[in-house]
């Protein structure tokens, strides 16, 4: 009838105080359900020292997270939680109440071709401006380029909302789970005077592979799984970092305007992009959706509550 997990995740504990985490949230329609879930939880995290429960997180922030609630009309990309519309009635008679909000978005070659083009001009801009170089990622050297984006991205994560950077360890176990969908080709590094300021890493959305199952994976899906893999058209944006000692070089604009290119169909078979959550504090990646002319395709929200002293 229902499922729920309680976590810990020690480096958020240690950045933003003691709270502990539910996720891996599922219930029927039914508050007694859902609330002996939440209750169960809190209880769990409340007993190792927690004074708040927030959630929905897959065990961290840098994993999925977050409760659809807005958006349910619409196939989810990769990395992109769904759930039933209820689900967010069920948290808040639970005494759970929305911490912050998130947004995804989209964009499609044949739908936002200008508003794509200008990221991609503005980038161009950039990178002749300043003599930067633009790269992909050399699968050759698979090891040494996640340690590359492990170092970009925890000095670009530092003062990031409600987050932490993920260890070397747990970067390494999340990308090789999804290795297969990782074109090397949809991670992007900016280098400045042959060292690397920026990245951007995007996958190929395998939830156009998933969709194509109708929910049963049987032998006649494996047997097309390498000729769908070939057609998915969608990638998704994963992660995006920058040095902070390079603010104002437009480092920003030029991996936008490689995402841009992504979706103007630049890197055959990709035809679209999706991203992942845009936290509503986020004033920088929200001012890149603002110049692209985006909407939010789905929103998300985080919920959290007070525990007993």
């Amino acid at each position: 009838m229902g499922r729920v997990s309680a976590s810990i995740d020690p480096a958020h504990v240690e950045r933003f105080g003691p709270h502990g985490y539910f996720g891996w949230f599922e219930s029927v329609d039914d508050q007694e359900v859902a609330g002996a879930l939440l209750d169960a939880a809190a209880r769990w995290v409340e007993e190792r020292g927690m004074t708040r429960l927030t959630g929905p997180h897959s065990y961290c922030s840098t994993q999925e997270f977050g409760l659809l609630v807005d958006g349910h009309g619409t196939r989810p990309a990769a990395f992109q939680p769904h759930n039933p519309r209820y689900y967010a009635d069920l948290l808040t008679a639970a005494g759970l109440q929305v911490d912050f909000r998130m947004d995804t978005y989209s964009w499609h070659a044949d739908r936002d071709h200008e508003q794509l083009s200008r990221l991609v001009r503005r980038g161009e801009s950039m990178v002749a401006r300043h003599g930067l170089r633009v790269r992909s990622l050399q699968p050759a050297r698979w090891e040494q380029e996640i340690d590359l984006i492990h170092e970009l991205m925890s000095a670009s994560f530092r003062e990031n909302h409600d987050m932490v950077p993920m260890s070397r360890e747990v970067l390494g176990f999340q990308t090789d789970e999804i290795k297969q969908f990782l074109d090397p080709r949809l991670t992007r590094f900016v280098e400045l005077d042959g060292r690397a300021v920026g990245f951007s890493m995007l996958m190929a959305d395998a939830n156009e592979v998933l969709a194509a199952t109708n929910g049963r994976a049987g032998p006649a899906f494996l047997l097309r799984y390498p000729f769908l893999k070939r057609r998915i058209s969608g990638a998704t944006v994963l992660m995006i970092g920058v040095r902070p000692e390079v603010d104002g070089l437009g480092i920003g604009r030029v991996l936008a305007g490689e995402i841009g290119r992504v979706g103007l169909g630049g890197i055959p078979p990709y035809r679209a992009v999706h991203t992942t959550w845009v936290h509503e504090h986020n004033w920088q990646s929200r001012a890149y959706m603002a110049l692209s002319g985006a909407r939010p395709a789905r929103s998300y929200a985080i919920y959290g509550k007070a525990l007993a002293a």
